[in-house]
């Protein structure tokens, strides 16, 4: 790791700590060098971390770590950052009513925009683009409004082949199911809940790579995801020793 000879600040934020010896191992190094160097490490999270992620940290960093659960990261980050900026308190009630399911505002499909936008090959040109027109308050145009039209016939289309793929709400509304677990042929692991009865980092800890919130979280498979029987089979596993614990 390579600093400047001028003093900085390094912003980490909306990533957990696990309790991996390695991992930890390797934030101690590296955050030590900084402070030497009279560097400044801000960590802004809001994911549940151990007590012994936390405490192997602090030392080096100031950590900015919300535990009520009631705050996205774009919360946190115009509180800690930007408190008073309008363009940022916009943002972030809109990070915020996305994060959480509040239905409090009507929210641009900009969410979906991103995710048809990982599918091409300049991705981050893209995304960055988009993140840029959303820095400056620009929410919509119509250029996106024209991407989104190509991304709406493509999620439509698909919308017929497969309930998987319908959005999370849409699912919820169908089959009034308390969670959703979601995987693609890859072997990722989406899973949503529809109330407060089952912590959704909870079973995505049950797997592999498993991480996230109560109320979304996300994983990966040990099984091979083709193998239907398997797949299903593993997700229970996962869901069982949540409800047992």
């Amino acid at each position: 790791m390579t600093l400047s000879p001028e003093p900085g600040i390094v912003i980490i934020s909306d990533l957990g700590l696990s309790d991996d010896e390695r991992v930890i191992d390797i934030c101690n190094r590296t955050f030590a060098k900084t402070k030497a160097s009279k560097w400044q490490v801000r960590w802004v999270d809001h994911h549940p971390w151990s007590k012994k992620a936390l405490e192997s940290l602090k030392p080096f960093i100031d950590i900015v770590l919300d535990e009520s659960g009631k705050k996205c990261a774009a919360d946190l980050m115009y509180e800690t950052f930007l408190r008073g900026n309008e363009l940022a308190a916009t943002l972030a009630r809109l990070a915020h009513t996305m994060d959480f399911f509040t239905n409090d505002q009507y929210l641009t499909p900009t969410s979906e925009l991103i995710h048809y936008y990982r599918t091409f090959s300049d991705f981050y040109r893209r995304l960055t683009i988009l993140a840029q027109k959303a820095a400056h308050g620009i929410l919509w145009d119509v250029e996106m409004q024209e991407q989104y039209n190509k991304y709406a016939v493509l999620r439509n289309d698909a919308k017929k082949q497969i309930l998987s793929t319908i959005i999370v709400k849409e699912v919820f509304q169908k089959t009034h199911a308390d969670i959703a677990i979601f995987y693609s042929t890859e072997g990722k692991v989406s899973i949503r809940r529809n109330n407060e009865s089952v912590h959704c980092n909870k079973i995505a800890a049950n797997l592999n790579e498993g991480g996230g919130h109560e109320f979304a979280a996300g994983a990966t498979l040990r099984t091979n995801p083709l193998d239907t029987n398997a797949v299903i089979s593993e997700l229970e596993t996962a869901v069982r020793k949540c409800l047992v614990s």
